[in-house]
């Protein structure tokens, strides 16, 4: 029996050409005598809807999109507690933050030549207020809107640097959150600027971790939280510090690795999962979900 492939591409991720390659696509797939379902994502029907509406006559998905569109299709398969079906995924996105993370190849439609022969990899999963899920980051504050207030237009245009053009933008005005963080029978409180929960070494293009140091299969997520510095000389520490990857030394940083945690903030606060708005609230309930996923890992074809 063939294998039966629904093809989700986002036509507006990275440059917006993934249109160009839908023969190629389907082309490769078919050779492996693949049965092929190609669905262009729209804005009023994402990744999440085609997975739901397609899962029954589906063996194996293949994400051609950004974060956000594979979010998306996990999103539905966790949604539908789906066991047996992996995610193969080209990133096309103007960040590709999990992909990197993984050493997946970047935007190379060749891969789909050899679908067959991916390696499968499983993967933890963020649930986020028990309705939402992310994959690899969930974030509030400083920068952490930058992905999805930055213009499509300007993503196509000038790539990762419309993300750099922006932040810088948002520095000029660093908001500051009164934070409770409970975990692991810990709790702690303070003023920050930042909290993020991540499996990935680098979130919206910039490079919070190095490789070693992230597991995206162990359990738990890497939390960092920032507080505000008390003086202008704290900031310069704060760059110094996140260059090195030395979060132990400051204690401006708040770092520690859970599989579970509350954050309560005194004001509903804007949050961001894998790049995109998640909403307005002021008590988030995270939680790992361990091996949650299985990733098709393809290398790159002739």
């Amino acid at each position: 029996m063939d294998i039966r492939v629904l093809a989700i591409l986002n036509p507006t991720s990275g440059r917006g050409n993934i249109k160009n390659y839908i023969k190629e696509i389907r082309n490769n797939l078919e050779e492996q005598n693949m049965q092929v379902n190609i669905q262009l994502t729209k804005k009023e029907y994402n990744a999440k809807n085609i997975v739901i509406d397609y899962i029954e006559e589906t063996d194996l998905i293949l994400i051609c999109g950004g974060d956000g569109t594979f979010n998306e299709a996990v999103s539905a398969l966790m949604e539908l507690d789906v066991k047996d079906i992996s995610i193969a995924y080209i990133p096309m996105g103007t960040t590709n933050d999990l992909a990197r993370s993984l050493d997946m190849p970047i935007k190379d439609i060749s891969v789909t030549q050899k679908l067959l022969e991916s390696k499968a990899k499983v993967l933890d999963v963020g649930k986020f207020n028990n309705n939402q899920y992310f994959c690899y980051v969930a974030a509030f504050g400083v920068i952490t809107d930058v992905a999805y207030k930055t213009s499509q237009k300007a993503k196509n245009k000038y790539g990762r640097l419309a993300y750099y053009m922006k932040a810088i933008k948002e520095l000029i005005h660093i908001p500051t959150f009164k934070v409770r963080i409970e975990y692991d029978e810990e709790e702690l409180e303070g003023e920050f600027i930042y909290g993020g929960i991540t499996n990935s070494e680098s979130i919206a293009g910039f490079k919070w971790f190095n490789r070693e140091d992230i597991d995206l299969v162990d359990g738990k997520f890497e939390a960092i939280f920032i507080r505000k510095p008390k003086k202008i000389s704290g900031y310069f520490r704060l760059l110094n510090d996140f260059r090195h990857k030395d979060y132990m030394v400051n204690r401006d940083f708040v770092y520690f690795k859970a599989n579970k945690m509350t954050i309560t903030t005194e004001k509903n606060v804007d949050w961001t999962i894998d790049g995109e708005f998640a909403g307005n609230m002021n008590v988030v309930n995270i939680e790992n979900c361990h091996k949650a996923i299985e990733l098709a890992i393809c290398e790159k074809g002739n």
